[in-house]
């Protein structure tokens, strides 16, 4: 179902966009929640109002246009009043990763300046020493019940409102919507500054080409700090009046319950969600008798046969059985993005009766830029642009590959506060990606690889290395560090990893001080013992898998940055969990 008045459509703003689907679909549930072990419902009309009646309490607070105010929680109602409360303030919404330790959100809300977060209870002891040692944030709001007075909760705030008489702010579209920094400590960070044009703008060109209705179910399960979710999995169902689920946990068990019970439709994830799936309803036939098996391989032929020779996917009907008691009954559609995939995991599920999509792009883009089209997708690729995005392959080689640069209006303005990075990424008009990629002849784009060094984890979390080599370089045992990217063990992804160059001057120096000798043994169970410890202090997915000792250092550009092509043929020889993979040339 195309959207309907699409011009007038991309006017909007993201305000604009919650009061229209509220005006049409006011009865309708907008968001699903577990509470005391069922689902619970707030329709269109109820967000709607409870955004308002924040919005002006936050407006009582002292928040004021283009206040950055941060969302810190997991997956709640909250979490969308907050989103849809702030920018009624004119204010900017800073979305935190949950997963960050203590010292990375210190860094962005001192970065942002953060004037207020609004926070699940169990982050608000972290963020009241964050307080304490920074002038930000000046005010902490608790979306549960705590005992401390000085707190103000969640429904003071809604309370305060409804009493208020406060002028809400309509937003313009080129105002900023949103602030999401990249990655969580060091001056490596950087805040991508995106206004409701960019994100409407994605919406737009997701309701283009992706077919959905007021009638779809969205199994949210994917965090809404992250850029992917909150465009795609959380306003764009809302553009068009369709509801949310927000899922318990990733856990196999209740995911496949809150599919089940939920009823949902559509889903979005990241590679390794999807894997396990598969790899789960494979595991699953093979422990059923021969016939069944074999049964299972016959139709699996048929489905393969009609969808190659006719485009017709039988799956759905042959596999009716199998998706009903995976949980996947009323699931038609599944949408990956946030790292590579293996296409014949989308070839699997399309077997099996279920449409899987795969798309690309970043959060400076909104962050959309290429979906596979439902009717002809292409696997190995990731589809084509979306409409008002324009692609480009910049010096290609004699393959066609080259890097990848795009314009239109999902694309940030630039970075905040930052326009020395900003100016590094735009060329002539043009957002330079980092990634290195091709076009086929029918406007496929194909990903190669990554001209940037970061990271990328099989769950699509992006790990940036100069964050962690500035981390690393504060031992004093450590001269200096470079982390790159190593293959999973099934290849599905990449774990950083570490070349380490001990500060050999200092190890003499605590040699001589604590009268003990320093072989090679011990050197590297002291760096081991340092990145341990480092490790400790930041996300888990951040964490490095393992690294090597080197003991020159490393090769540098005349501006003394460090040659990373020299190195990223490195195999790690020692992991920091003791185990030792060996390095090879």
């Amino acid at each position: 179902m195309k959207s309907s008045n699409t011009e007038e459509f991309k006017k909007l703003s993201l305000i604009q966009m919650l009061e229209t689907s509220a005006r049409n679909y006011s009865d309708q549930v907008c968001i699903y929640y577990h509470r005391d072990n069922r689902l619970v419902g707030i329709n269109y009309r109820e967000l709607e109002n409870q955004a308002k009646a924040f919005a002006r309490g936050l407006i009582e607070l002292g928040v004021k246009k283009g206040d950055r105010i941060g969302i810190l929680s997991e997956n709640r109602p909250e979490w969308g009043i907050s989103y849809f409360g702030i920018l009624l303030t004119g204010g900017i919404v800073l979305p935190l990763d949950p997963c960050l330790k203590s010292s990375e959100l210190k860094h962005i809300i001192r970065e942002a300046k953060a004037k207020m977060v609004i926070a699940s209870a169990k982050f608000i002891s972290d963020l009241k020493e964050i307080s304490d040692s920074l002038s930000f944030p000046q005010k902490i709001i608790c979306m549960g019940q705590l005992s401390q007075e000085e707190l103000i909760t969640f429904s003071q705030v809604l309370r305060a409102g409804d009493e208020s008489e406060k002028n809400l702010h309509y937003p313009q579209t080129d105002e900023v919507a949103s602030v999401i920094f990249t990655s969580g400590t060091t001056g490596s960070s950087k805040g991508v500054v995106l206004t409701h044009k960019n994100i409407i703008s994605c919406i737009y060109g997701l309701q283009e080409v992706v077919d959905f209705s007021s009638k779809d179910n969205f199994l949210s399960v994917l965090p809404l700090h992250h850029a992917f979710e909150c465009t795609c999995g959380f306003l764009t169902p809302i553009s068009r009046g369709a509801k949310i689920t927000f899922a318990r946990s990733l856990k196999s068990k209740e995911l496949l319950e809150d599919m089940k019970n939920s009823r949902a439709t559509i889903m979005l994830g990241v590679p390794l969600l999807f894997e396990k799936m598969l790899t789960s309803i494979l595991r699953a036939v093979k422990k059923r008798p021969v016939f069944v098996r074999g049964l299972f391989k016959a139709n699996l032929g048929v489905a393969k046969f009609f969808k190659k020779a006719f485009g017709v996917n039988f799956g759905k009907s042959l596999f009716g059985g199998l998706r009903e008691k995976a949980g996947l009954s009323n699931i038609y559609l599944f949408i990956c993005g946030g790292a590579p995939l293996d296409p014949q995991v989308g070839k699997d599920f399309e077997h099996l009766g279920i449409k899987f999509l795969q798309g690309y792009g970043l959060t400076e883009t909104s962050p959309v830029l290429t979906v596979n089209p439902e009717k002809k997708p292409k696997h190995a690729s990731v589809g084509i642009p979306l409409p008002g995005i324009e692609l480009e392959i910049l010096n290609p080689d004699k393959n066609g590959v080259g890097e990848i640069a795009v314009r239109g209006d999902g694309v940030m303005p630039g970075y905040y506060d930052n326009e020395k990075a900003t100016k590094e990424v735009f060329r002539d008009g043009w957002f330079l990606t980092g990634d290195s990629g091709w076009v086929d002849k029918d406007g496929y784009y194909y990903i190669v690889g990554r001209l940037k060094s970061v990271i990328v984890t099989r769950a699509g979390k992006n790990v940036y290395p100069e964050e962690i080599e500035n981390v690393l370089n504060e031992s004093p045992f450590i001269l200096e560090s470079l982390v790159l990217g190593r293959p999973t063990q099934d290849g599905k992804g990449e774990e950083p990893y570490a070349i380490i160059v001990p500060d050999y001057d200092y190890f003499d120096l605590t040699a001589e001080k604590e009268q003990i000798a320093f072989d090679e043994t011990k050197i590297e169970k002291t760096i081991k013992s340092e990145i341990v410890k480092i490790c400790a202090e930041i996300a888990d997915y951040k964490r490095i898998k393992g690294f090597e000792i080197r003991e020159e250092e490393f090769e540098k550009t005349t501006t003394k940055k460090i040659k990373r092509y020299l190195y990223d043929h490195k195999v790690v020889r020692v992991s920091t969990d003791g185990s030792a993979d060996g390095s090879t040339d």
